[in-house]
């Protein structure tokens, strides 16, 4: 017995992981505004102060969960099997539901590459990765690194097309950092992946989903702790069974709290292009 296959949820790992702390209902990520220094003149006092400002960022969390109930007729015949697969069914749900949750948040970012029906390419994340490095410092300056890009299959699909032409050898002659003396589009013809490019690591995500006009919005962000996204957690997931008599079954419930939020706008890109299905 099989359980249908899930794609995980690697948007958890990328972002600014925090623990939210005890008799707080929401989680508050402040940051501070820059200052400027001028020239002084000798003797002359400095009349004009700076001023410090905070722009508060709050990130409030919500319990997410699920319920498999499953009655003692079902169980009278494979006990064990069930709860342990209900169990597992339980967790890739709540699983997929924060990694959706944490996609949604490109659609924030403040810039843009590529749209809605065009074909994404490796010049529109070039592009990406020159606005995050390039981020005015009245919204919130550059964007620390290292960048991640996450986009669905078949937005990366195009990128391999781009580097697979009918004639390898006329392919760019751009030399592989990961194999020395490798033309990348001949690394990309043997692998069938583009695992970093620019930098920046590629992370493909099937949980984005694709539009009725076949687009799918990916994105580019600052990653890891200080990082463009926030992953606040209260309490993680997990199974617990609960006995229902009068329904002569067990309940199974799967149940976690958590938040998220962009925490500067200007540090995530939104990467909406098409995502038409491989014909």
């Amino acid at each position: 017995m099989l359980l249908t296959s899930q794609f995980g949820n690697p948007m958890a790992a990328l972002c600014w992981n925090i623990r939210k702390g005890k008799g707080q209902s929401t989680v508050n990520v402040p940051y501070f505004n820059i200052v400027t220094a001028n020239v002084l003149t000798e003797g002359i006092d400095m009349v004009t102060a700076e001023t410090m400002q905070d722009t508060n960022v709050q990130v409030t969390l919500n319990e997410v969960g699920a319920k498999i109930i499953l009655t003692d007729v079902a169980l009278e015949d494979d006990k064990e099997e069930l709860q342990s697969i209900g169990g597992t069914m339980l967790g890739n749900a709540v699983a997929k539901k924060q990694d959706t949750d944490l996609l949604a948040l490109f659609s924030g970012g403040t810039n843009s590459v590529c749209a809605a029906g065009t074909t994404l390419t490796m010049g529109h994340l070039a592009a990406a990765k020159a606005l995050l490095l390039g981020n005015a410092e009245s919204s919130g300056g550059p964007a620390p690194m290292p960048y991640t890009i996450v986009l669905h299959p078949f937005q990366t699909l195009d990128l391999v097309d781009v580097l697979t032409p009918i004639v390898p050898n006329l392919a760019a002659a751009s030399q592989s950092w990961q194999s020395p003396g490798i033309n990348f589009s001949e690394e990309v013809l043997r692998n069938y992946q583009i695992a970093r490019i620019f930098g920046m690591n590629i992370i493909e995500d099937g949980n984005i989903s694709i539009s009725t006009g076949d687009d799918a919005t990916g994105g580019v962000f600052s990653t890891g702790d200080q990082g463009a996204i926030i992953l606040v957690t209260s309490r993680d997931w997990d199974v617990r069974p609960e006995r229902d008599e009068s329904l002569r079954a067990w309940e199974l419930n799967c149940v976690g709290r958590y938040g998220v939020n962009n925490y500067l706008a200007g540090w995530t890109i939104n990467a909406t292009s098409d995502a038409a299905t491989p014909a």
